[in-house]
Order: structure tokens, then C-alpha cells, then sequence
């Protein structure tokens, strides 16, 4: 990750976090930061031929949470795409689009959200295709996604309705039969370009598939997902504590923010730990046990939306601001509990895979 560029593009980063915040796609998107951070290289740490370990990616994750979420969130999502076509991909895709997502050419979206829950067993993959004519038809609705450009290329899973089989899909959104609804304004993170995406009779050709064994993918995908997800909440709870560090008001919360502080050397020590055992790719079998990535990414959640709680307690009035960094902070933290996997989807298969 050490490169003089990226300091000067974290203080660019912060400077504009109140509006990637709060102004709408439509107005103020993070396409621009995204494709510059990927085309400074900061993206393609973990990758198959990458001599930089995975820990490094979720240190440059982390990083940019400490200064704006919103930017953490969609490099993140571009990252896992690159993941997917990386080591997924046929070389027909390949060759079309892994140069381009990896030089900052095109963004990618990552969409599955509905195969975890249905890989969970909390709910059915509603995302269907068939075969036809040696091609896939893809019907069906993503409730949400981000990156959402003209040009993103998007990874998602569909399900046959007859045989219950499901597969992985890469597409771009600019292809027939898919169509994008802007999410609108939000609570937060504004600038994510979010919405929902259907799918009516999009037709994928077989190259584009990227598995048709979705355990397997799942399997050893899932923990690098959630080693990096887990890196911006921690990010986020980071911000928090340096916040509170210069609050006058922090002392009858000196009990808190030990625990806080605590807390968080405890999971970033998980994440570090975590994050090696994923050095060695792929993982024998259908990949890692997912318990200990899924109570990863719960407790940095939780704990950043504790954090954020307390700085707004510390800092007081001025945090109640909605253009202050601390009440974005708070919105942020919120944001922890819907991404995907949910908090009560965390929750839920934490409880599965426990008992």
C-alpha cells in the first residue's frame, strides 16, 4: 500500500466525504475517486498474481474509511468484482474486462446479496434463469446494488425454477433486458450511485458464466468478502475514536471508550489473523468455515455504530450538525446495519452455524 499518491488522495478523499455523503448520484457520484484509486494500484492486493497479501487490501479499505465510508464501500464492491472475474472468469471474459476493471477502465458491481441470504437458507434466490439455445435468460430483480454506471459489469447469481441449480453470472448493465432504478435519496452515502436492477429476458451466453457450482464460489470467496467488508467497519470505528481522542467532553465515557478501544485491537487482531489464513488460495475443499468471518464482520459493525454513538455524546452540539463529520459518521454506522449480509442476517446464520 505505501505510495506517496495516497496520502494526498485520502486528504482529497476527506475533504469531499460531507458531499459523497449527502448529494445524490445524480449530482455528485464517486465514479471519478473510484476508477483513480484503482488506477493507482490500490485495488489489486490478494489477487492471483499479486505479491501483496489480501491484509494489505483490507489495510488500504480500512484506510478509506477513516476518511469517507462511502468511498470505502464502492472500492470495495469494485474489488470484489475483480476478485470474481480474477479467479472465476472464463478467459473470453477475462480477456474482455479484468484489464479494464484492474486500470480503472470500467467499474464493477458486486450483487450478491440474495445468493448469501439463499445460501444461508433465510430466503430463495429470486434472480431465475433457463436455458436457451445454449444461452442463459435471466428474469428477476436485485433489490440493491451499487456501482450502477452505463458500463458496470456486474457479478450475480440466478436459479433454474425447474432443476433448483444455481449460477454465477457476469453482465454488463448496458445489455438488453436489463434496466436500473436509482435508489433515490438515502439516509447516507448518496454519491454510491445504489438503485435496484431487473432483469427481463437479458440474455448471457455461456462464456459469461463464472461457475456453475455456487457452494464451491461461496465457499472461497465469502471470507475475503467479509474480510473486507469487516476492514471499513473498523475504518469507521477508527475515525470515531480519533474523534473522541480530542473531545472535551470525553471523560465520563473514559469506561466506553477503553472497552471501545479494546475492542477494537481484539478484532483487528481477528482480521489479521483472519486474513493470513486466506493467503493460501483456494482453500482446501469448498473453502473456509464461515463462522468466525461472519462474527468478524458483525462485531466491527456493531462496534463502529457503539463508537460512532459515544463521539456524538463527546463532541456534543456542533456533532448534531448534519454537515458535521460526526453526524455523518452516525449515518455511516446505520448504513452497517442493511448492507449485505445484514445485521439480522449476521445474526441469523451466526445462530445456524453455532448451535
Amino acid at each position: 500500500m505505501a505510495s506517496a499518491a495516497f496520502p494526498e488522495l485520502l486528504t482529497r478523499i476527506e475533504e469531499s466525504a460531507k458531499h459523497t455523503d449527502q448529494q445524490i448520484a445524480a449530482e455528485n457520484n464517486l465514479r471519478d475517486t473510484l476508477l483513480e484509486i484503482v488506477a493507482a494500484g490500490f485495488t489489486s492486493h490478494g489477487l492471483s498474481n499479486s505479491d501483496q497479501p489480501i491484509a494489505a487490501q483490507a489495510e488500504v479499505i480500512h484506510s478509506l474509511a477513516t476518511k469517507c465510508v462511502s468511498s470505502a464501500f464502492v472500492t470495495w464492491s469494485h474489488r470484489m468484482t475483480i476478485e470474481y472475474i480474477d479467479r472465476w472468469a472464463s478467459a473470453e471474459v477475462k480477456d474482455l474486462y479484468l484489464a479494464e476493471l484492474r486500470e480503472g477502465k470500467r467499474v464493477g458491481s458486486t450483487a450478491l446479496a440474495t445468493a448469501l441470504a439463499d445460501k444461508s437458507g433465510k430466503e430463495l434466490l429470486p434472480i431465475t434463469f433457463e436455458e436457451v439455445d445454449g444461452e442463459f435468460v435471466i428474469h428477476g430483480v436485485i433489490p440493491w446494488a451499487s456501482n450502477l454506471y452505463d458500463d458496470t459489469l456486474i457479478v450475480f447469481a440466478a436459479r433454474n425454477e425447474v432443476t433448483e441449480e444455481r449460477v454465477v453470472f457476469t453482465s454488463v448493465l448496458s445489455a438488453a433486458g436489463t434496466s436500473v432504478k436509482p435508489a433515490g435519496e438515502l439516509l447516507g452515502l448518496n454519491a454510491t450511485s445504489s438503485g435496484t436492477v431487473k432483469f427481463d429476458g437479458l440474455r448471457v451466453p455461456a462464456a459469461n458464466v463464472l461457475t456453475r457450482d455456487v457452494n464451491l464460489f461461496l465457499g472461497q470467496m465469502r471470507p475475503r468478502f467479509l474480510v473486507l467488508q469487516s476492514a471499513f467497519c473498523l475504518g469507521l470505528t477508527k475515525a470515531s475514536l480519533d474523534s473522541i481522542a480530542t473531545a472535551p467532553s470525553a471523560g465520563p465515557f473514559a469506561e466506553d471508550i477503553a472497552r471501545f478501544q479494546a475492542e477494537y485491537d481484539r478484532l483487528t487482531a481477528e482480521s489479521v489473523r483472519l486474513s493470513k489464513s486466506l493467503e493460501v488460495y483456494p482453500a482446501p475443499g469448498n473453502g473456509h468455515s464461515p463462522l468466525d468471518f461472519l462474527k468478524l464482520r458483525l462485531g466491527a459493525a456493531e462496534l463502529a455504530q457503539a463508537t460512532a454513538r459515544v463521539e456524538l455524546a463527546t463532541i456534543g452540539g456542533r456533532g448534531y450538525f448534519s454537515a458535521s463529520d460526526t453526524s455523518r459518521r452516525i449515518r455511516e454506522s446505520l448504513f452497517l446495519s442493511v448492507q449485505a449480509p445484514t445485521e439480522g442476517s449476521l445474526r441469523w446464520e451466526i445462530s445456524q452455524l453455532a448451535s
